[in-house]
This record gives structure tokens, C-alpha cells and sequence, in this order.
């Protein structure tokens, strides 16, 4: 299912002539790009009353979120659960492993840093990249700061290639834009 998103700064750099995958010129240009969501999911997903609803945008080459956490996400009176940073930062890390890998990818491990308490209602921006890895597993890394670059939390994350069939399900669950970052040739199947 394709649709509008108004979110973006700057239209799809495509298309690439004579290339069939776009992937290494996006990587390199100086974009902001929505990246798909599903339906289903607690951070993305647009169907799920009790989730975030988020979005996530390839910027110059890495992956970015911004997050306001609520009050009702506290675990202590005053600070954002740490198990929804932990959350957030999975997601960010997840998709930076796929924009890397070209491949679905799934959290193999993940490790979290508290560095310092997060308020309910602070403007966050969860940041992603992928160090490099293997053929399957791929070594991600990502932080939570304020926009004026405080980092509330770190993390370190290997993530893992799933099998093609499985990615080709997963596929039925995202929800993609005319802008967003195309998915196809990973997840197979439609215009994603």
C-alpha cells in the first residue's frame, strides 16, 4: 500500500538510470528519506492503538527517529521507562542493519546504556548506523540525544539476515510512500 508522506524534506533523489538497485548512490546522498513502517509494529506501526506510531528517515546515510515519550511511558515517576529506550533504539538499529545489508535483518543482541535519566515529554532523536559485518550478521550502533546533541542512552547491536521467505511475509505487514525508501528487491514483491 503506498501512500503520501508529508514528513520528508527532500523528494526521492531517483531515479538512478541503468542502475537496478539505488541502494550505494542513496547511501551517499545528502537526503532525508522516509523509510516504510508496518502496520503491526509497536514503534512504527500505524494500526497498533497502544504504539508509538514513529517514523524513521534515512538522513545521509544513517538512521534517524525523532520521539517524544510520554508520561504514561515512565517506569519511575519523572523518567521514560528504560525498557522503551531500549525499544526505540532496537528499531533505529534495526533499520540501519537493513539499509546497510540490503537484507531483512532481526536483532540477534542488543545492549543498552542509561546514561542519564530521560523526562517524559523531552524531545529525543534516536540515531542508528551499521559499523559494517558478514554476509549474515551486521554490527549497529545508535544513541538517544536532545536535539542539541545531550545523549541520554547508547547502544551496541548485532543484528541478523533472516531467510528470504520470511522477509517476503514480513512484507505484507509494511506500508510504504511514494518518497519512501524502496524495499523491494529486499523484502520482494510490490512497490515497497
Amino acid at each position: 500500500m503506498l501512500q503520501s508522506c508529508d514528513q520528508h524534506t527532500k523528494p526521492f533523489p531517483g531515479p538512478f538510470p541503468n542502475t537496478a538497485n539505488p541502494m550505494p548512490q542513496l547511501m551517499t546522498q545528502p537526503v532525508r528519506m522516509p523509510l516504510p513502517w508496518s502496520r503491526s509494529c509497536f514503534v512504527c506501526g500505524e494500526e497498533n492503538p497502544l504504539g508509538l506510531r514513529a517514523r524513521s528517515f534515512l538522513v545521509d546515510g544513517r538512521v534517524e527517529m525523532a520521539f517524544k515519550p510520554r508520561q504514561e511511558y515512565a517506569g519511575w515517576n519523572g523518567v521514560t521507562h528504560g525498557g522503551l529506550v531500549a525499544t526505540v533504539l532496537d528499531e533505529v538499529m534495526t533499520w540501519a542493519a537493513i539499509v546497510h545489508s540490503e537484507q531483512a535483518c532481526f536483532a540477534a543482541e542488543f545492549s543498552v546504556r542509561l546514561r542519564r535519566p530521560l523526562p517524559p515529554g523531552t524531545n529525543v532523536i534516536a540515531r542508528a548506523s551499521c559499523d559494517g559485518g558478514r554476509r549474515r550478521v551486521f554490527e549497529t550502533s545508535a544513541s538517544l540525544e536532545s536535539p542539541d546533541g545531550e545523549v541520554f542512552s547508547t547502544a551496541e547491536g548485532r543484528y541478523m539476515a533472516i531467510p528470504k521467505g520470511q522477509a517476503v511475509e514480513m512484507h505484507n505487514d509494511l506500508v510504504s510512500c511514494d518518497d519512501c525508501w524502496p524495499t523491494a528487491h529486499i523484502f520482494g514483491g510490490g512497490q515497497t
